[in-house]
């Protein structure tokens, strides 16, 4: 079954360590333009469930996107607005001109050489891969993560979940020797995803 705008929502606000939620919540507080959500409401907020209800009740599905990716963008948190902005096709309502602006990741021949192949596949990466188990396997013998990484992954209950973490956790960490590693794993173990990926 297709993710819904909050189902999405939640996923990013899920990425959101505790403080940058404090973060977003607080600039949601201190949002001018209408609708506006009263402070009350906010601290209600318990997880990234109740958030993803609250912008979507608020600004209903197609508002709460271009919302949250303003938002993202003045916190700070570039990746993620990036991935909502790739996953749903929007972008902001409003920047702020102080915000830092962020666009699409190219794809195709005109992508930069510079941009590494699980930085521009991230977001189907996370949607497409499902053999992580045996991903982790070959990432935990190449000493790319531990054994405390592994066992934090593999708790996660869906595989988008548990390839999300290792993107945004380990690899994240380990830089370019990380994405790597990740890409030659990928290469063994899903081949034919692989394939389909760098004919793109």
């Amino acid at each position: 079954m297709a993710k819904s705008i909050k189902d999405h929502l939640q996923d990013i606000f899920d990425d959101l360590g505790a403080g940058d939620q404090r973060k977003f919540k607080s600039k949601l507080c201190d949002r001018k333009t209408e609708p506006r959500i009263r402070r009350a409401a906010v601290e209600k907020v318990e997880d990234s469930i109740d958030l993803a209800g609250l912008m979507v009740t608020t600004f209903t599905e197609s508002g709460a996107v271009p919302v949250t990716i303003e938002i993202l963008q003045a916190i700070g948190c570039n990746e993620q607005a990036e991935e909502l902005i790739t996953i749903t096709g929007k972008s902001a309502t409003h920047v702020s001109p102080t915000a830092p602006k962020v666009s699409l990741p190219a794809t195709g021949p005109s992508a930069p050489s510079t941009e590494h192949f699980i930085d521009k596949n991230r977001t189907k990466l996370i949607s497409r891969v499902h053999n992580v188990d045996c991903i982790l396997d070959e990432l935990l013998q190449m000493k790319i993560i531990t054994e405390e990484d592994n066992e934090t992954i593999q708790a996660e209950k869906t595989s988008q979940k548990k390839m999300r973490n290792l993107l945004m956790g380990p690899i994240k960490s380990a830089g370019t020797k990380g994405k790597d590693a990740l890409y030659s794993a990928l290469k063994e173990i899903e081949p034919c995803l692989m394939e389909d990926l760098e004919s793109q």
